[in-house]
């Protein structure tokens, strides 16, 4: 399921942004779920309490705190969900960009062009050429960047995943299952079944245990350490 929130203050053009939207997912016969707000600063509260959505749709143009102003936000606390502008101006198409959003709809917008703009969002949310992962974490999906991902650690059916800035989160996933999600990007390496490790946050190898560059240290299990340093050279001498 895409979690899906759409911020406009004006009422007609967020029940017909909402309204395409339960059009496109028939469409194309994905599952979301829409959060409506008719107030920027709720939908603030909402990103503050550290509830995210997939994909955003902002009005700019709002009372009070602007759509620009809740994407700058999103931006600054790391989150990478696409975001798409609804606005009767192009007087801040090139600021848009600027918050790296997906699309920029001109009111009053047609179904087509509705559609086009969502689906360049489900493309990105599905793909890794943005070097993020898309999780589902306390209900919500969250885009995380790989490069910020030190290490995961198994925890049964769960993974908890350390950030470089020291946030942890827990997934409800297997290993496999979050390795398969990983691997692709090349840094990755599974030592065992308790950790995948990112190859690039690693300081140095030791016998038993392996010390990274935030001053962390990990117990490798047993005969993991040669594999472990095999990966190590052949990712820095690739």
């Amino acid at each position: 399921m895409i979690h899906i929130a759409i911020c406009d203050d004006e009422t007609t053009y967020l029940e017909k942004a909402c309204a395409m939207m339960n059009q496109y997912a028939a469409a194309r016969g994905i599952e979301i779920k829409v959060e409506t707000f008719s107030s920027s600063s709720v939908l603030l509260d909402k990103i503050e309490a550290g509830t995210y959505h997939a994909v955003y749709l902002l009005d700019i143009y709002m009372p009070g705190v602007s759509g620009m102003s809740v994407a700058t936000e999103l931006r600054s606390k790391g989150v990478h969900s696409p975001i798409i502008f609804l606005t009767s101006s192009t007087e801040h198409a090139v600021e848009a960009f600027g918050v790296d959003a997906t699309h920029y709809l001109l009111k009053p917008y047609a179904q087509q062009n509705f559609f086009a703009a969502v689906d360049k969002a489900v493309q990105q949310i599905s793909s890794h050429t943005d070097k993020s992962i898309v999780l589902r974490i306390n209900g919500d999906y969250r885009s995380i960047d790989i490069d910020d991902i030190v290490y995961c650690r198994s925890d049964d059916n769960h993974q908890r995943i350390w950030q470089e800035d020291g946030t942890e989160w827990l997934v409800r996933m297997t290993a496999t299952e979050l390795y398969k999600m990983l691997e692709g990007f090349g840094c990755f390496h599974r030592c065992g079944r308790s950790y995948i490790i990112n190859l690039s946050c690693i300081s140095r190898i030791g016998v038993n245990s392996v010390t990274l560059k935030n001053g962390g240290e990990l117990s490798l299990p047993r005969n993991a350490s040669a594999t472990l340093r095999s990966a190590f050279f052949s990712y820095f001498n690739r």
